[in-house]
């Protein structure tokens, strides 16, 4: 391997740490200080019990007083059942009740009609507990929010709806297919003025539509315009919330483009009020989201706000809401149907729907690696599967057909490193003899490139092409929702996440970790393996120890799958190189056998013939 090629390599190397440090804070380790963070854990279960202990007794003390405060404060009147009154004090307890079906289960109240709690079947968060993603502190989603004739902002949350359902009544939608949960709110006690929300459900589907019905809306809202408002952030699902949070966005896709809100500054919060065809808003965290998709029409606008937030032991969160805007298009009676989607960050599903909801799967390098990712990875990974259950063994089977595309590649760039080397004498001579003429240098160099038939860019060729693709693979790895929690063998339990050994008492300095990565420490042995069989130049011996040091103090905090799919693709590259080099070496009329000239040689070409006109027109 001679000067230039090395080069390459290093600067390949720069390139990779650059970003990856760029695109992954240093991970903490997974299972650091464990029993502190499952008394957190309690901790927070037993103030989410308090507080709701308090709530409820709030509810059953003081219901008169709160109805009474919340019509001086909006003033509109509210019916709580079929029997009651805005006056019946026990009526206004909220009333529950749950919505199954093969995916989820609902649990809505008559709280502003709204959506309480969502539960993801087949799911569970870092801890083992069912995922639940509606925010618990806030606890009620998909409400209205409008101006009144008086000038009021109303929010329907704070508002009791109508409902003929039993308090707990549950529902099985793969057993009553045609059930419509309906609520219904009267305007100062007049049936002549009310909003009317019915959901409807599907036995089999992460998706749910909601109708909202105004009936003479022009005689209490003021401007003629609301908004259906999902108004808090997912909750958070996996151990590293600071992790989590760099995923999480809120998204308007309007007119064939995605406006998105991603937080920068902490207790900084930002608005954003768009106007225009508005397709849907979304929310999202690392593995699940939600969308707000307009169904009887497109929406005129979106309203999307966004914060970022400290939580302890240096966690952080981001908080969104988001909101499509409708214009009332009719103010004796208006009608608008919504499709929910409350689904995991799966691109087959959100490809399904062909509304380019997948353009909310971002990506770092964005244009380069989601082609790469959609149309090539996650495909080909989803494909295999279909055939391999265990996804440890999809991503070795694709290292592999890989490696087999990438040969021929390969090939070339180890005839050109073995090329280079037999010129590394004459090139010594060369640049011995031009020491103080590097001009005169370079232009016998590439001179003698030329005459051997060698690219000098061979040898990196092949690295660079491959480069997109572990990017794309980084990306894949980190947040496709297959990989989540999907184990390999032995201590690999999540191949999203690092495959933690065992922790130092200490961090490492500037990479600031401490814990150890069994397939990150392969990948590295492989990688020495490598660098070994490739750096036979003396004056190039550190380059055999430092880049494989490098990578795998990096690589200890990736994840596991990305460093399995590495070690494999290491180990196939070791066994091609013994094989091309050892069992089966070129003859010598391969290695000296001419090859066309590259892009960069007939560049170089150019650059000094016009350097030697310019030094013949000053003569």
């Amino acid at each position: 391997m001679d000067k230039k090629s090395v080069i390459g390599f290093v600067v390949i190397g720069v390139i990779l740490v650059v970003w990856m440090v760029w695109t992954s804070k240093m991970q903490k380790p997974v299972e650091q200080k464990k029993q502190q963070t499952q008394e957190n854990v309690q901790d927070t279960t037993k103030q989410k019990v308090q507080e709701t202990k308090q709530v409820e007794v709030q509810k059953t003390e003081n219901d008169s007083a709160r109805q009474n405060a919340m019509n001086d404060r909006y003033g509109i009147y509210f019916s709580l059942n079929a029997a009651g009154s805005a006056n019946d004090s026990s009526a206004a307890r909220e009333k529950v009740m749950y919505v199954d079906n093969a995916k989820y289960r609902f649990v809505f109240s008559d709280f502003g009609g709204s959506l309480k709690e969502v539960y993801m079947k087949g799911f569970k968060t870092w801890d083992g507990h069912p995922v639940q993603l509606v925010d618990w502190k806030r606890d009620r989603e998909l409400n209205l929010l409008f101006t009144s004739k008086d000038g009021k902002s109303i929010n329907t949350r704070d508002l009791v709806f109508n409902s003929v359902y039993r308090e707990h009544q549950a529902v099985d939608i793969e057993k009553d297919t045609s059930f419509t949960l309906k609520y219904e709110l009267l305007v100062n006690g007049d049936s002549s003025k009310k909003i009317i929300k019915s959901y409807k459900f599907k036995p089999d589907s992460y998706e749910f539509s909601v109708a909202y019905e105004f009936v003479n809306p022009g005689q209490f809202i003021a401007d003629g315009k609301y908004q259906v408002v999902w108004g808090s952030s997912l909750n958070l699902t996996e151990y590293r919330s600071d992790e989590e949070a760099q995923f999480s966005e809120a998204f308007a896709f309007m007119g064939g483009e995605l406006e998105q809100m991603t937080p920068k500054d902490f207790d900084k919060e930002v608005n954003n009020d768009l106007n225009g065809n508005t397709d849907y808003v979304s929310l999202r965290n690392k593995y699940f989201g939600v969308f707000i998709i307009p169904d009887s029409r497109k929406g005129d606008g979106a309203y999307l706000t966004e914060n970022k937030i400290h939580l302890p032991n240096d966690g952080s969160r981001h908080l969104f809401s988001a909101a499509v805007k409708m214009d009332i298009k009719n103010g004796a009676s208006e009608k608008s149907t919504f499709r929910i989607l409350i689904t995991p960050i799966d691109y087959k599903i959100l490809k399904s729907y062909d509304l380019e909801l997948e353009k909310t799967m971002r990506f770092s390098l964005d244009f380069i690696v989601r082609p790469i990712a959609q149309y090539m990875i996650i495909p080909f990974f989803n494909f295999l599967h279909l055939f391999i259950s265990n996804w440890g063994l999809v991503i070795i089977v694709f290292a592999i057909v890989l490696k087999i595309l990438l040969n021929p590649l390969t090939k070339k760039q180890t005839q050109s490193m073995q090329k280079m080397g037999t010129l590394n004498p004459k090139i010594t001579a060369i640049k011995e003899k031009y020491k103080d003429d590097p001009q005169k240098m370079n232009s016998a160099v590439m001179k003698l490139y030329k005459e051997e038939g060698i690219n000098p860019m061979g040898g990196c060729l092949p690295l660079l092409l491959q480069l997109p693709i572990l990017y794309a693979l980084f990306a894949v790895f980190r947040s496709t929702i297959e990989l989540r929690q999907a184990e390999f063998i032995w201590w690999i339990k999540d191949l999203s996440a690092p495959d933690v050994l065992f922790h130092l008492p200490f961090k490492i300095p500037l990479f600031g970790i401490d814990q150890i990565s069994g397939l990150a420490t392969l990948m590295g042995i492989t990688m020495f393996i490598q660098q070994k069989m490739t750096v036979t130049d003396p004056k190039q011996k550190s380059m055999v120890y430092m880049m494989p040091v490098l990578m795998t103090l990096l690589f200890f905090s990736l994840p596991s799958g990305l460093n399995l799919y590495y070690f494999v693709f290491n180990l196939l590259s070791i066994g091609q190189q013994y094989y091309t080099t050892k069992i089966r070496p070129p003859k010598p009329e391969e290695i000296k056998k001419p090859v066309k000239p590259s892009f960069m040689q007939k560049i170089m070409e150019k650059m000094q013939q016009q350097q030697k006109q310019i030094q013949k027109r000053k003569r």
